[in-house]
């Protein structure tokens, strides 16, 4: 019901679910996922700053920049790009636009749309497992770092970015035979007679908005500092302080770090590019935001409460299959995503699963990148957007709802990155 509802609603109906269990079955209510939304508060506070002051524009300028460059490679370009914006900025929505440049670009040269659109829709579902300010690798840092044998942040990476982005480019090369070519289309050259579109004309190789203010590319110079910094203070524990807590030296934990660098983050990109503080509320990206934190309260909630009611069931039913097949986990948490269309409520979902299960985290790492699976279903913004930007027509949404253009792609990139991320796994058991 929430997915079909979308939005927010896919939050509200989780938390109808809460209520019900906790009224009607008597289950106590499960724990809010308290870090990941204050994460992504942070995080998408910094980002939405950036956009206020034209950096993320400025980004789609030099993405465009790269893809007009060599228009021809645009099937592995646009995903590859698509793959290093969401890594680097910690969301997928940066993908929004960068949609017209991927389809501008690739009907111009006779490409067929689908091709670079899809692979880099679903590359966007993809890249938060080898991003190091992502919602979702804070809670999964969270959740195992008092494990005995919990990773840093650098060492979850090693794991997870090369998998992604070998998904991505097997992705990139698997969708580029997929359907006709444009002239061959018959549903384009139905469109094209119809005068509903209008002739391929021959790409200039112009960029547009090449005159971005300085304000624009320091603000996005300071947030990509920032995540920079991030992403070191996270690798090397030795540069954290410790503190004494109850007798017990503690490390400052990387949900913590996280939250205060891009809080920081966000106020000297308000300096720096001159944004005013209503302007960063008014950003799309703080909608996108407050969405996420919605959906990612109420599914999560509803998920450690049926979770923490039936632990005894859950747990036990799953345990001998984990202790023979410990993959069956990353199939949960595929799954898990593409239920809630949520990176973040997944982890929280299935990562306490496999600890309690006593999965090994560096095998638990490996699992992250199938959170992709929150592009099974066609509810998310990019999916629809690509649709409707594609005005070829080969980019649908398919007739029996899961035969759509991003399936292909995503069960791509899932297939090669899962085990290509517990082969470099094996390097920290």
């Amino acid at each position: 019901m929430g997915v079909k509802l979308g939005g927010v609603g896919l939050g509200l109906w989780g938390a109808v679910g809460v209520l019900i269990l906790v009224f009607v079955f008597g289950a106590p209510p499960g724990d809010i996922p308290s870090d990941a939304i204050l994460v992504i508060i942070a995080v998408i506070t910094a980002a939405s700053a950036m956009q206020a002051a034209g950096g993320i524009d400025y980004l789609v300028y030099l993405a465009e920049k790269v893809i007009r460059s060599r228009p021809k490679l645009v099937n592995y370009l646009a995903p590859l790009i698509t793959f290093a914006f969401c890594a680097g900025a910690g969301t997928g929505n940066i993908i929004f636009p960068l949609l017209p440049v991927i389809y501008e670009v690739s009907y111009e040269r006779g490409i067929r749309p689908e091709r670079p659109l899809s692979t880099s829709v679903a590359v966007s579902g993809f890249a938060l497992a080898a991003s190091p300010v992502a919602a979702a690798m804070a809670a999964f840092v969270g959740l195992t770092g008092s494990q005995g044998d919990a990773l840093s942040l650098g060492e979850i990476l090693v794991i997870t970015f090369p998998a992604v982005l070998l998904g991505t480019i097997v992705a990139a090369v698997v969708q580029s035979r997929v359907g006709h070519d444009l002239k061959d289309d018959p549903e384009f050259q139905r469109r094209l007679a119809a005068g509903l579109i209008h002739p391929p004309a021959a790409d200039t190789g112009e960029v547009m908005g090449a005159h971005v203010p300085v304000t624009a590319k320091r603000a996005a110079g300071v947030f990509f500092a920032g995540v920079l910094i991030v992403v070191i203070l996270g690798a090397f524990d030795e540069l954290l302080p410790t503190y004494e807590v109850d007798g017990k030296s503690e490390t400052l934990s990387l949900t913590t770090l996280l939250i205060m660098v891009m809080l920081a983050v966000a106020l000297a990109v308000m300096y720096v590019g001159k944004v005013k503080p209503g302007a960063v509320l008014d950003a799309p990206l703080t909608k996108s935001g407050l969405t996420a934190i919605i959906a990612l309260l109420g599914i999560a909630w509803l998920a450690n409460t049926f979770i923490a009611g039936n632990e005894e069931t859950v747990i036990g039913g799953l345990t001998d299959i984990a202790k023979e097949a410990p993959w069956f986990l990353a199939i949960g948490l595929f799954l898990a995503a593409a239920a809630t269309t949520s990176q973040s409520a997944a982890v929280n979902t299935m990562i306490p699963l496999g600890i309690s299960l006593g999965i090994a985290t560096p095998t638990l790492a490996a699992y992250l990148p199938a959170m992709g699976g929150v592009m099974t279903l066609p509810a998310n913004g990019s999916q629809l957007a690509a649709v409707e930007i594609d005005q070829t027509g080969s980019t649908k949404i398919g007739k029996y709802v899961l035969n759509h253009s991003f399936m292909l792609p995503t069960l791509v990139i899932a297939v090669v990155s899962v085990p290509t991320a517990l082969l470099l796994s094996r390097l920290f058991v």
